[in-house]
This record gives structure tokens, sequence and C-alpha cells, in this order.
């Protein structure tokens, strides 16, 4: 009798630990994490697992947050700047814990809602915060103008200080404004076309990267073009199209003759002769003032028996013996006309007839 009332309190002692043991093994979880194997937690652990964190409630994970790339808690329903962008740590409609995007965010750590638009730190280019679907991205939507003040969009032009700019992403994916063309008096000129101003030819030349207007020639009399060394006729005087580094010039490097019907350049110092079985004359080119030339004529040449004996400067006549003949004289006079001058072959009696208003000069040869 006595050994059964000792018994019972035993069992009654061991039920009661049974079911404490049960209760603790129930608040626990078992998993993997904190960089651990899969091991019982005790309740209210907190177990890191990958970019997320939990704690061990009545043997449930219970999500409390998200870890930032530097592995700063962020609990769910806050926010954290990471990668260019803002994210909330939240709980997905599956009940997951999940990062999702709900803002982008500038060089200088502004938020910019969807749809937003804001420029980068050196005011040349700017973004805009897109609705991607379940995410926002961040796009570079254009440049800002040379002005500093208007916005271009990627792939449109501006007009700036002479020029046309078109905003481009080049394959590094940078983006700028970039040179594609030239203006003049309002007139647009794609890179490699030409274009006159004033007495010059100009071509829209890519050049470093950027358009340069430079000059490749001349206009002509005619108003036609013509190019670095190439010649035309303009009063009489022919003129060379002159093109070197920062120096541009119509220079005039000649006379422009009629020589048996054609069109015959004379560079200056030329000389030359206009003849018939009696006489010549000497003709030169020169200039005449900073950029012109003209026809001079030196004088006229009185040729005997098919020498050259007299020469005679315009305005002059002489008197001369001729040789071997006594008592044989001929009267020379060379007198100016409106296109040069020529030889008057004349008789001593007729001296006076034939010499008036020249001045007398003595009988020589050309020098």
């Amino acid at each position: 009798m006595m050994q059964n009332v000792l018994i019972l309190p035993i069992i009654a002692i061991l039920s009661l630990t049974v079911n404490a043991d049960s209760g603790a093994a129930r608040s626990r979880c078992w998993t993997s994490g904190n960089g651990r194997p899969a091991q019982w937690w005790s309740e209210g652990a907190e177990i890191t697992r990958g970019k997320f964190f939990y704690e061990c409630r009545r043997g449930q994970l219970e999500p409390l947050g998200c870890l930032s790339n530097v592995e700063q808690k962020v609990r769910i329903g806050s926010t954290f700047q990471q990668d260019g962008y803002e994210f909330t740590c939240q709980l997905g409609s599956d009940g997951y814990i999940e990062f999702g995007y709900s803002a982008c965010v500038g060089q200088d750590g502004r938020t910019y809602q969807k749809g937003e638009t804001w420029t980068d730190a050196k005011n040349t280019y700017y973004y805009r915060c897109r609705d991607d679907g379940r995410v926002v991205k961040t796009t570079i939507e254009g440049c800002i103008a040379h002005d500093k003040q208007r916005r271009v969009p990627l792939g449109e032009t501006d007009d700036f200080n002479g020029y046309t700019y078109k905003c481009q992403q080049k394959t590094s994916g940078v983006v700028q404004m970039c040179s594609v063309g030239c203006i003049h008096n309002g007139q647009k000129y794609n890179i490699g076309q030409q274009y006159k101003d004033g007495d010059y030819v100009f071509y829209c030349k890519l050049q470093g990267g950027k358009c340069t207007k430079q000059c490749i020639g001349c206009v002509d009399a005619s108003g036609q073009s013509i190019y670095d060394g190439q010649r035309y006729k303009r009063d009489e005087t022919t003129y060379q199209c002159e093109i070197r580094p920062g120096k541009r010039s119509h220079r005039a490097v000649g006379c422009n003759i009629v020589e048996n019907g054609r069109d015959i350049n004379k560079v200056i110092g030329c000389r030359w002769y206009e003849q018939n079985p009696d006489w010549k004359i000497e003709k030169t080119c020169e200039t005449d003032g900073p950029n012109k030339t003209k026809v001079t004529t030196v004088g006229c040449i009185y040729k005997y028996k098919g020498f050259d004996r007299i020469f005679l400067e315009p305005g002059k006549y002489t008197i001369w013996n001729l040789p071997k003949q006594k008592d044989a004289s001929v009267g020379l006079a060379c007198r100016k006309t409106s296109d040069g001058a020529e030889l008057l072959i004349f008789d001593v009696a007729e001296l006076e007839r034939n010499t008036a208003g020249l001045s007398y000069d003595l009988p020589r040869g050309k020098k």
C-alpha cells in the first residue's frame, strides 16, 4: 500500500516535464541562417537569410526587414538608397518579403518620383525617372543646350553661335551636344557642304570633333567658285586665288590681253611685242595701285633691214641718218594711242606736221 502512494507523484512529475519539453520544441525554428547550416533556433532569435532577416516566433520565421548592399538592416515599410535608386522593404502580394523600387536617386542623393527630370552636376544633360513595370528606371533623356537653359532631347538638334549641334549618345555611353553642321546667313550646311560668303568659298568641315568654317576658294568675276591657285580675269587684270593658313586673297598676278583672238595672260614684269615689217611696239605688264595691273607701252622700235635700230619712248621723236646713204635721213615719231602707241615713219620735210606735241630725243638703240 505504501508503494502505490510513492509512484503516483513520480508519474505526475514526468508528465509535466514531457509537456514542457514539447511546448519548447514547438516554439523553436528549424532553419539555416546567419551563415550556419540548418539548426534549431530559439524563440526570439533574429536570423539572416540572404538579403532578408527574420525573427523566430512560435516556431515560424517572421519577416522583419531587408539588408542593403552594405548590410544595413531596413525594417519592413522603410526605404533606403542603393545603386542610384530608392527601395522600399515590403511584403509582396504573395506574403514574401521583397525589395520594391520606389524612386530614382540623383548624384546629389535627392530622390525623384516617376516622371520627374533632373540634370547632372555639370548641367550638360538631363535624366528622367521612368516607370518600367514593377521597377523604376533612370534614363538619360537629352542634353542641355549651350545657353544652359533649354533642354534638347536625344536625337534632336539645336542651333548656337553659327553652328548646328545634335544631342547624341556615343558608343561609350557619353551623352553630349555634337557638332553636325554650320550656319551662314540663316542657311544650314551639313558637314562637307560648301557655301559662298562675299568673294570667298567656305567649307563646313569636321575637325577634332567640332565643325569649323574653312575658306577653301574664291568667287570669280562671274560668280563661279574657283580654288587655290586658279586664275580669272576682271577689268583686264588677271587675279589668282590664294588660300593660306590664316590668310586669303585675290592677288593681281598679270594682265589679260587679246592676242590672235585669244585671251592671253601676261604676268607682271613680262614684256612682249606688237609688230609689223618696219617697226614694233614693246609693252609690259606692271602693277597699278594696291591690287590691279595695267599694260604699259615701253616704247617704239624702228627696224631697218630686219634689225632693231632705233628706240623711242612714247611721246618722243627723232631724226636718223640712214647708214651708208649720204644726206639720207628719216623722221621717226612714237605717238601715244588709245591702246598704246604707234611709230610714224615720215620724210623730214614733214617734220613739223608729224611731231606736234612731241619731244625730241637723240637717236639711240634699245638699252
